[in-house]
């Protein structure tokens, strides 16, 4: 859900798009947040991080930003989460903020929660953790909820009411429409000292200029320089190879396959992210505890089962220096699939057009397949303009089974 409304009927926004922006020129600044804002909403807000970074955020939506002015509510702590169940559903509000910055904000399932958590358990953290009603958070090890290790957590808070029917109208959080906000800020807009000066100086010009007509012909025009239209292409595709991802989650496998007593049974992963579900084969738990701290694993106990989740790092390509047919891609994707998987197994949805270039989604299916035989699938997708979106699969007595999906960009 984009944006969620309140009781008095204020909406608080999820932007579709966050970043820190650097430009030492305004002109440059301003050319950027355009050409991101037709991709990712109208409706804008900026601040200044420092001298040449601004934190801007976009939505198709107009309200305030949730994550940002539930963090403000909470004195900006350098690192958050609250959590919060909504009445009357199953949903929370789920805001993280990393760093003084927000990492995640949203309403989601409550029994996804500790899945958006469980990355952390990775990572050094000094939490401020509110929470309130039924939520799937505990401040001790409690069956259905997730825990953090004492050592992430500076407090834990059990509110006594919920914080949303509450949260302040936050001026500097107010998405606006990106030509008043660009306006405001006096980016783009030429200040008046300045164009004082450039209007005596073109007087000046004409002055001389008048003179020397009748000696010289007019220079041409300079040609002003223009934003690259490709620029979000460009950037969707400095991401990491699918077939290096596709590498690790070969490695995954053949990980999985070392647990002593105990099987995997599926397999979610994506953006270095891996979520897998195990079972037992006889072995008890502490192996399994034991076996995930010998691999710097993490185990996560939900309701349905044990998870083992963890990250690994991805490095990004070079940024694309041309761009192909769309339909030459999918062909491309087609004839070097069928090398190693005969059979008709790639499905493309419908064509998005993105006005300079456009997207479509493969998803490549399989069934009973060996592990090998999934690593060579990766090999095929080399050096062509796609972005992996996810990859999922289910084991079955040594085969696998499942989904990989990509986004192939072209024109």
């Amino acid at each position: 859900m984009p944006y969620i409304t309140r009781e008095d009927g204020e909406r608080f926004v999820i932007p579709s798009y966050r970043d820190v922006i650097s430009a030492k020129k305004q002109s440059l600044l301003k050319r950027e947040i355009l050409l991101l804002s037709s991709n990712y909403g109208e409706y804008i807000t900026l601040h200044r991080k420092n001298v040449d970074q601004y934190e801007v955020a976009f939505s198709p939506d107009t309200g305030y930003l949730l994550g940002e002015t539930v963090w403000h509510y909470f004195k900006r702590p350098l690192d958050l989460i609250y959590c919060e169940a909504l009445p009357n559903s199953t949903d929370v509000i789920l805001v993280v903020v990393k760093s003084g910055s927000v990492y995640l904000d949203g309403s989601f399932p409550a029994d996804s929660v500790p899945e958006e958590l469980v990355i952390f358990r990775t990572q050094q953290n000094n939490f401020d953790i509110h929470i309130y009603g039924d939520v799937p958070i505990s401040a001790t090890v409690e069956d259905g909820k997730f825990s953090f290790d004492p050592s992430s957590v500076r407090s834990f808070d059990i509110l006594a009411e919920p914080v949303f029917p509450k949260l302040p109208k936050v001026k500097n959080f107010q998405l606006q429409p990106v030509d008043s906000v660009l306006k405001s800020q006096g980016i783009g807009v030429l200040p008046v000292k300045q164009a004082i000066i450039i209007v005596v100086l073109l007087g000046l010009i004409w002055i001389i200029g008048t003179y020397v007509t009748t000696h010289k012909k007019e220079l041409p025009t300079a040609i002003v320089g223009v934003v690259n239209p490709y620029q979000v292409y460009i950037t969707t595709l400095t991401s990491p190879d699918p077939s290096n991802e596709i590498h690790h989650v070969y490695n995954a496998i053949n990980l999985l396959y070392t647990m002593p007593g105990w099987d995997p049974i599926s397999l979610e992963y994506n953006k270095g992210k891996f979520h897998v579900g195990v079972r037992s084969a006889g072995a008890n738990t502490a192996i399994l505890f034991a076996w995930a701290k010998a691999n710097n694993l993490n185990i996560d106990i939900q309701p349905d089962g044990f998870y083992v989740s963890w990250m690994v790092p991805t490095t990004n390509r070079y940024a694309p220096q041309a761009i192909i047919k769309i339909e030459d891609l999918i062909g491309t994707v087609t004839d070097r699939l069928v090398t190693v998987l005969p059979g008709n197994h790639m499905a493309v949805s419908s064509i998005i057009d993105r006005k300079v270039y456009v997207e479509t989604t493969v998803t490549i299916n399989f069934d009973g397949l060996s592990p090998n035989i999934f690593s060579l699938i990766g090999l095929q997708l080399q050096n062509l303009p796609l972005v992996l979106n996810k990859v999922s699969i289910v084991f079955d007595n040594g085969k696998l089974t499942g989904s990989i999906v990509l986004q192939a960009l072209g024109y």
